[in-house]
């Protein structure tokens, strides 16, 4: 994995059955660590890719989609930046939509449907995901 990733930093950990769709549109920082089964879909067609920041963990069956379709021409696809800041969390089974600025050091829960900024510091979870406390 590290081989096609040539826009990644070294030690980057990456578990097993993890997929990279267009992998030089994908950049990951130093310390990170992406678990099992988390996905990668940058836009090739619109040279929209996806950064992940350093000391970020990306918990199993996370999903990064910086491509979609168009819906009023299903053959055009649509698709804008993911970059994730550094010392970030997100939890399994997140998905993180096109267009997405995750700020540092801030957490998503597991399970959480990400279409909209996340703020530094902050907690997010639920679909689409919002603010939340935890206590």
């Amino acid at each position: 994995m590290r081989q096609l990733l040539t826009r990644s930093e070294p030690d980057v950990y990456f578990d097993r059955q993890v997929y990279v769709k267009f992998p030089w549109l994908v950049r990951i920082g130093r310390g990170t660590s992406v678990n099992r089964g988390v996905e990668f879909y940058a836009d090739f067609q619109n040279s929209k890719g996806i950064v992940i920041g350093k000391r970020c963990y990306v918990a199993p069956n996370v999903r990064f989609h910086a491509a979609g379709h168009d819906l009023e021409d299903m053959t055009q696809h649509v698709g804008d930046d993911i970059r994730v800041g550094d010392d970030v969390w997100i939890g399994a089974g997140a998905i993180i939509l096109p267009g997405v600025t995750i700020g540092n050091r801030a957490v998503v829960a597991a399970g959480a449907v990400v279409a909209r900024d996340v703020a530094e510091t902050a907690t997010v979870g639920g679909v689409p995901a919002r603010p939340i406390g935890l206590e």
